[in-house]
């Protein structure tokens, strides 16, 4: 096949042309200065680096620094790897690295490279540490707990290394006796009837220690106890809305002392409470739970089951309110106090109580459909309102307020009675007797002062010097009448 060539042109320092032919043999028709031959290429790498030494530069950094290499054009630049990965490039000698972590060993090597792209072998790798001088915090919440008369177990919160903490540091009466990598330890092989007092230090893997935490003590028992405590009876167990139940019962006895109760739920342990009764919570609603108990003594006897119980949650949260209470009065009662009645609200669940308000302020909490205000100034409007509320929490709106006054304080000569209200469908009012000896009145019965349906009533005009006897009666709307009610007395200066 012919192959073809292009045309070459070279400049000479003539003016003579050499060319190609399309023979292939490349001759020249004529040349005076042997000039025309291509330069070969250059694949020949730069020597590789050496002297190759790192150094710290702050608690992340590192500067890095090298003989130069050689080569024969020209090094043009460097090639930095860390831990196998190309890290950076540098033209220079030098090369400075950053947000590296304390307690990390990084290897670092560097290779030269020149304009043709060649790369010298890698240097020898340089190992570097960035040392961790900082110690873990202290830990904190060291608890110490008898185990029977040879034995303790320790318990503390686990401190945080801006590296890692590694394990911990456990000192008994000041002397090292463990080094657990986990926040507990069980100290065993001590003597019965002996007080040891503990501290807790961490460590990291740089070797930081942190101060010692605050110390605590526990005494062993006195001998080894090997009788549980009694069965825990009278168990019970009560929803408590849809997600938790409240658990209650008889405290058990134990020949030394019972320390504290194992609540299982479902056959599974759950907590350990230190008195007899308990709250579960985050359960699920219109779920069936079991649940039974046993005790525990300080030297880790643990009494038999206690019989279990079931509950069920309830099918969901309530979020309705009770209906807004209707038809709220407000009548005087003397000078000084004020007497509120309503109509019962309703709810889905159960009304539990209703909030009294006195000009907008909470005054009262009461769990019936009256209350009586007192404490109030003479002569002086207030005004009510009255709102429903239900076991969990929900309130109704605030009734429709009605306003009251107060009357002014009655004269000298005179006598405020006040009464229990009757409840009766039919009731229509009260009468008031009055009189000057115990037991006759002035009126005869039937007709006593007719006071309405209130419950306090003032009678004025009496005579100065005069001890008055006083009683009330109630009646219906058919005209029935009460006997008399107790009989009180006052003297008018």
């Amino acid at each position: 096949m012919l192959r073809m060539k292009t045309l070459l042109l070279l400049a000479v320092t003539t003016t003579t042309l050499v060319f190609a032919g399309c023979n292939g043999t490349g001759g020249a028709e004529s040349s005076n200065n042997g000039v025309g031959a291509t330069p070969s290429a250059d694949t020949t790498p730069p020597s590789m680096p050496t002297g190759l030494t790192v150094t710290a530069a702050g608690s992340t950094g590192a500067n890095l620094s090298w003989n130069a290499s050689t080569d024969n054009v020209g090094v043009t630049g460097y090639i930095v790897s860390r831990d196998g990965i190309e890290a950076g490039t540098t033209a220079t000698t030098t090369y400075a690295e950053t947000g590296l972590s304390p307690g990390v060993t990084y290897s670092y090597s560097v290779a030269a490279r020149d304009a043709a792209g060649n790369r010298s072998h890698a240097s020898p790798n340089a190992k570097f540490n960035i040392a961790d001088t900082t110690p873990p915090t202290t830990p904190t919440g060291l608890t110490a707990t008898v185990a029977g008369s040879t034995g303790a177990n320790l318990s503390w919160s686990a401190s945080t290394d801006n590296v890692g903490v590694t394990a911990y540091i456990l000192l008994r009466n000041g002397v090292q006796v463990a080094t657990p990598a986990t926040t507990s330890f069980t100290d065993t092989g001590l003597s019965a009837a002996t007080t040891y007092s503990y501290t807790v230090a961490a460590r990291d893997a740089a070797g930081n220690i942190s101060p010692n935490s605050a110390s605590v003590s526990v005494t062993t028992a006195s001998v080894a106890d090997t009788t549980p405590p009694t069965t825990p009876t009278g168990l019970t167990a009560a929803a408590a809305g849809s997600t938790g139940v409240n658990l209650s019962w008889s405290a058990s006895t134990d020949n030394v002392g019972v320390t504290g109760y194992i609540v299982r739920r479902n056959g599974v342990q759950i907590a350990t409470p230190a008195t007899t009764s308990y709250t579960d919570t985050g359960l699920s609603a219109a779920t069936t739970y079991s649940y039974s108990v046993s005790a525990r003594d300080a030297a880790g006897n643990i009494s038999p089951n206690s019989a279990s119980v079931s509950v069920t949650t309830a099918s969901a949260a309530d979020t309705t309110p009770p209906s807004t209470p209707t038809g709220l009065t407000a009548a005087a009662a003397g000078s000084t106090g004020v007497n509120l009645s309503w109509s019962a609200s309703t709810d889905n669940v159960g009304v539990t109580g209703y909030i009294v308000r006195r000009n907008g302020v909470q005054v009262a909490t009461p769990a019936t459909t009256s209350f009586a205000d007192t404490g109030l100034s003479a002569a002086t409007t207030y005004s009510y309102t009255v709102a429903a509320r239900d076991a969990a929490g929900n309130i109704s709106p605030d009734s429709t307020s009605v306003s009251v006054t107060t009357p002014p304080p009655p004269p000298s000569n005179s006598a405020s009675l006040a009464w229990d209200a009757v409840t009766a469908p039919t009731l229509s009012g009260y009468r008031v007797y009055f009189g000057t000896a115990p037991g006759t009145y002035l009126q005869s019965l039937g007709q006593g002062i007719s006071v309405g349906n209130v419950t306090a009533y003032t009678i004025t005009g009496l005579a100065s010097g005069t001890q008055y006897y006083f009683a009330v009666t109630a009646f219906d709307t058919l005209g029935a009448e009460s006997p008399y009610s107790n009989e009180v007395s006052k003297n008018i200066p």
